[in-house]
């Protein structure tokens, strides 16, 4: 699985040369029509379980918030049969809880949006997506020291020993193997990042010391070389550029992983593209179309994509090796 995609958190200005308003899929969300917007996703995690966010579409240019959709009917159904219909717990939010996902089931929404929201107003379904099974770790996470065990100091050309250098750079890594099959794909998360001041290394003290700290943070989706068969083994750096790692402190990292359906890669990677994009010779954005459409017409598709999922957590500290 060497193919991957980065999307950095940040504020980003998007320009294009061109947008081609007639290619959206019967969408009308250039011009500000009231479409349904949909985001959400069956886990199984317990605790968090199912939710969606429903809204109505802001025009394209438009920079406000969305108007959230109040007193909508939204069942899940699980391999074709109701297994809930999810709770308003504010406005426009939906949960259930109790409602996990499993491996190898396909799930899929339908949503009532009441009367009073325009276009959105009627039956809305999403395609079924199915929950793939997650990689194995081999091992647990390990650190891996760029630059073997020395570095290049750029203001005087010498080389720097880690031994006698306050800082180094490391970087997470993983072994783990691929389930079995095509159309495996994971989206992988810097979840939290804890910088602790700690003079005596792993021997402490941590307390009271310890403080949360935002570092590099950025969202990585990759798949299985376009999809072919596992099982593979792949050395995977789970978090983009390294971290600098000081002699006094440690650096505690947890990573979020969520295994993702083809389509859902697919949404996701159009969305990069889109994000990443923009510039004078760029070429016209492509359509972000998800897996929501009205049931009387699935010509017609609303925002989002409705994916289920199955979670996992994996953590590290990297620490000076000196």
């Amino acid at each position: 699985m060497r193919k991957y995609l980065y999307f950095i958190i940040a504020a980003a200005i998007l320009t294009a040369c061109e947008t081609d308003v007639t290619d959206k899929v019967k969408t009308d969300a250039y011009d500000g029509a009231a479409l349904l917007s949909v985001s959400g996703s069956v886990t199984d995690l317990i605790g968090t379980g199912t939710y969606v966010d429903l809204a109505i579409s802001s025009p394209y240019l438009e920079t406000g918030a969305p108007a959230n959709i109040t007193g909508a009917i939204v069942e899940v159904y699980e391999n074709d049969s109701l297994v809930s219909t999810l709770l308003e717990v504010s406005p426009g939010r939906y949960e259930d809880t109790t409602l996990v996902a499993t491996i190898g089931y396909g799930y899929r929404l339908l949503i009532d949006v009441p009367a009073g929201y325009g276009d959105a107003t009627g039956l809305w379904e999403s395609t079924t997506d199915v929950v793939n099974t997650p990689f194995n770790l081999l091992a647990p996470m390990f650190p891996i020291m760029e630059d073997d065990s020395s570095w290049i100091d750029f203001r005087t050309g010498d080389s720097v020993w880690y031994a006698d250098a306050d800082s180094c750079y490391y970087s997470p890594y993983a072994l783990w193997n691929d389930p079995v099959g095509k159309g495996n794909a994971y989206w992988v998360k810097n979840y939290w990042t804890t910088e602790i001041y700690a003079p005596n290394g792993l021997l402490g003290p941590f307390e009271p010391q310890e403080t949360e700290k935002s570092l590099n943070s950025e969202i990585n989706i990759f798949n299985d070389d376009q999809f072919i068969q596992g099982a593979q083994v792949s050395r995977f750096n789970f978090i983009g550029p390294p971290y600098t790692v000081y002699r006094d402190t440690l650096i505690n990292l947890v990573f979020e992983t969520r295994t993702l359906s083809e389509g859902m890669y697919d949404y996701l990677t159009v969305m990069a593209n889109n994000i990443g994009g923009g510039g004078l010779f760029s070429v016209p954005y492509s359509p972000q179309i998800g897996n929501i459409r009205r049931t009387d017409d699935t010509t017609v598709y609303g925002l989002g994509y409705f994916y289920a999922t199955s979670v996992r957590f994996d953590s590290i500290t990297l620490f000076h090796p000196f």
